[in-house]
């Protein structure tokens, strides 16, 4: 306790004043216990495992937590041998049969959000191709995330 009372002190003419914001930032920055649990639930959602019959899985599902913003992000990538609007169209379809809502902003830009609340918190889906990220050698690769925060939400 002593290293972060030193670590908030500052002087100001003479005289040590604590900074009880940065203690507070210090404490609580970045991502801890409960945002390994809240990927841990998100990687139970059957929408990672849906995929087209030419769609083959791609190493194991990833999870990501920002510190910054605190979203955690749990995605599955795919190796397709179907066209990217196939494969959109594909997710479209799942995705609103599974109970998300589309984005009207994703539609068209190689990348389809979707949102749904579970739990009691707004998970984000997205499916998007590698190449939109200017990975050519891979543009039959695509991801599908989810991502929320202990808030809601997440980054479509």
């Amino acid at each position: 306790m002593a290293v972060i009372v030193a670590l908030s002190a500052l002087c100001v003419g003479g005289s040590v004043v604590v900074a009880a914001p940065f203690v507070s930032w210090v404490l609580t920055y970045g991502c801890d216990a409960d945002d390994d649990r809240l990927a841990a639930s998100l990687a139970t959602l059957g929408i990672l495992d849906v995929r087209p019959a030419d769609a083959t899985p791609q190493e194991g599902r990833s999870s990501t937590c920002e510190n910054d913003s605190r979203v955690t992000t749990v995605g599955q990538a795919y190796r397709v041998s179907g066209s990217q609007a196939d494969v959109l169209s594909f997710y479209r379809d799942a995705a609103i049969k599974d109970g998300w809502t589309p984005s009207p902003e994703s539609e068209g830009k190689g990348m389809d959000c979707f949102t749904k609340s579970v739990g009691g918190r707004d998970v984000e889906l997205s499916v998007w191709f590698l190449d939109v990220l200017g990975e050519e050698e891979h543009r039959d690769d695509y991801v599908v995330d989810v991502t929320s925060s202990l808030q809601g939400g997440g980054w479509c």
